[in-house]
Parts: structure tokens; sequence; C-alpha cells
């Protein structure tokens, strides 16, 4: 033990050598130099292609890679590539041509759609034609003159919004036609003899108002009718004497035909009054024969639009073609139309 102790103490000391610290290489400043071209934001297709991709998109790293040689970090990545207005002075094109001619086709193809250029077709749909037109472009970006993308992707929301609309505010009426349906079927079944009692003090039926209103209607068209007859009777004498209106006057209120006059009368009457002729009666109306009413309605529905005609229509254009009430031929009128139609 002691031996040992004596070993230990005859042991030299290693001397001590200095430890030098050596500077780490200072990180090199990430610079984004001018390009000839206009700024990738700047271009509408490209931003709002460039909003749709997210931060950590491998498309982005490729393209980042291309413009910069690093892949870029995903908090980042999409302000450098909005930054990016072409391949500055002295910038290798070479590695980036040969980074894009590696990439698989639909890669590049999704490349050339985030810069809104064509994919092309034929020879202008070869990869060697795609990664050239690509290079143009990256050389110095520009807008290529397209449609807004942005704006039509705008409209067409608006549009689908419209639509959406409209459709909800159909379903709501047609919920709401037939709920009121419904509403009324339970109405009618369970109506009580009070409800029946009362119901002459409120609104008529909707098919008794239309009735009464298509009543209304004949009967200020015959009105109209007999206007016009008056008016061309007494267009057809020169000057009518001034006894004969108070007398058709009278006549109209008394519900007779004016009396004729008697011999003496007519002769005073001739010799007051050398120059006047007597009026010639205004000739009767004549009822339509169902041959020449079934004529006049084959010519007035001849090119009509039988979806919209109504029967009420055309016995009122009849009247007003034959210059009579065809009241009384209502059932015959139908009956010719009807034929018409069905043929």
């Amino acid at each position: 033990h002691s031996r040992a102790m004596a070993d230990r103490e005859k042991r030299d000391r290693k001397a001590t050598v200095e430890v030098y610290t050596v500077d780490s290489p200072t990180k090199k400043e990430f610079v984004i130099e001018e390009g000839s071209g206009v700024k990738l934001g700047d271009i509408p297709n490209v931003e709002f292609a460039l909003s749709k991709i997210k931060g950590d998109d491998e498309l982005l790293k490729l393209i980042h890679r291309s413009m910069y040689r690093t892949p870029g970090k995903a908090t980042v990545i999409k302000k450098n590539i909005r930054a990016f207005s072409g391949f500055p002075a002295g910038f290798d094109v070479k590695k980036s041509e040969d980074l894009f001619t590696r990439a698989f086709a639909a890669t590049l193809n999704m490349v050339l759609d985030l810069f809104d250029l064509p994919r092309g077709v034929g020879e202008d749909g070869k990869k060697e034609a795609k990664v050239a037109r690509l290079m143009a472009f990256m050389q110095s970006p520009v807008a290529s003159g397209k449609k807004d993308v942005k704006a039509a992707a705008e409209e067409k929301r608006e549009k689908g919004k419209e639509k959406r609309e409209r459709l909800t505010s159909k379903k709501e009426k047609l919920a709401e036609k037939k709920e009121k349906a419904k509403a009324k079927k339970a109405k009618g079944k369970g109506g009580t003899k009070k409800g029946a009692s009362t119901s002459s003090s409120k609104k008529l039926p909707d098919d008794t108002a239309g009735i009464k209103k298509e009543l209304q209607a004949m009967a200020q068209r015959q009105a109209e009718l007999l206007a016009k007859l008056e008016k061309k009777a007494a267009a057809a004498s020169p000057e009518p004497s001034p006894a004969k209106p108070k007398q058709a006057r009278k006549a109209k209120e008394s519900g007779d035909a004016p009396a004729a006059k008697k011999p003496k009368e007519a002769k005073e009457a001739s010799e007051e009054e050398p120059a006047e002729k007597e009026e010639p009666d205004a000739p009767e109306s004549k009822m339509p024969s169902d041959a020449d009413l079934e004529l006049a309605v084959k010519q007035l529905l001849k090119g009509a639009d039988m979806e919209s005609i109504s029967m009420k229509k055309v016995r009122g254009d009849l009247e007003e073609k034959l210059g009579v009430p065809l009241t009384d031929k209502k059932a015959k009128i139908k009956e010719i139309v009807n034929e018409i139609i069905g043929a």
C-alpha cells in the first residue's frame, strides 16, 4: 500500500492546454432582390391562386427553391413568393430550369396554373415547351391578360346565393299554400249551422264573386255595343231635326218605339222642310247563324295562343266583331271553341 502511494507521488502532472474558441460564421441575411417584372402579389390571378394553397405545401417549397435556392419556412414562404418580381442580374437560372425539368408533369401543370399560364396542347404541351414557358415568365413576370378569376368566382358565388334564396322562398310559399289549403279543408269539414247562417254577411265565395264580375263585364260590353250602334245610326243621317232627339229620348225612357207620323203631319213637315229627308231607321242587329258564328270563331282563333285563350275573351271579341250581344249563344260558342281546340 505504501509502495502504491510512493508511485502515485512520483507521477508527473500533465501540462495544461489552452482552449481557443472559434466564432461561428455569421448567418447570411435573406434579401429579396428586385427583378425586371411585376411582383407576383400584384398579379390578381396569381394572388388569388396563391391564397388557396397552404403555406406548408410541397409545391410552394419547389417554387421558393427555384426563386431563392432555399425551400423557405412555412411562415414566410408565401410572403417571399409574392415579393418575387423576376430573376435578378447574375442569378444562375440553369439550376432553376433543372428543378422544373426534373419535376413530374402533374407538378409542372400545377406551377403553370398557379402562375396563370396555359398548359398547352400538341407541341406546346410537351414538357420542354412547358419549362421554357415557365422560365420566360419567371425571368420577367407579367399578368396573362385573362379574366379576373377572383371576380368570376365572387359572381358565381352571388348567383348561387340568389338561386338558393329563390328556391327557399319558393318552398316557403308552397308550404304556406299547402297549409292554407289544409286549414280551408278542415274548416269546411267542421262547419256548423251557425257558420252557415252568418255566411251571407261575410265575403262571397270566390266562384260567386267571379260570376258577378263576369256579369258586370257583360253588361258593360252590351252598353258599349248599344252606344256604338246609336253613334253609327246618328252618323248615317245628315242633320237630325230638333224634335227627333227629344222623341227618341221619350221612346227610350218609355221603352216603346216612336209613333209613326200621321199623313197630315207628314205633309206639313215636308212643306216646312223641303230640303230635309227623312232619317232612315237604323238597321236591326241580326243574330248570326251557327255557321256564321263558327266561321267567325275560326277566324278569331287562327294563330291565337290556345294556352291563354278564355271563353270570356272569345265571346267579347265576337260581340265586338259582329256588333250584337251573344249572351244567348254562350253555350254554342263554348261548343265551337272546344271542337276547334280538340281538332
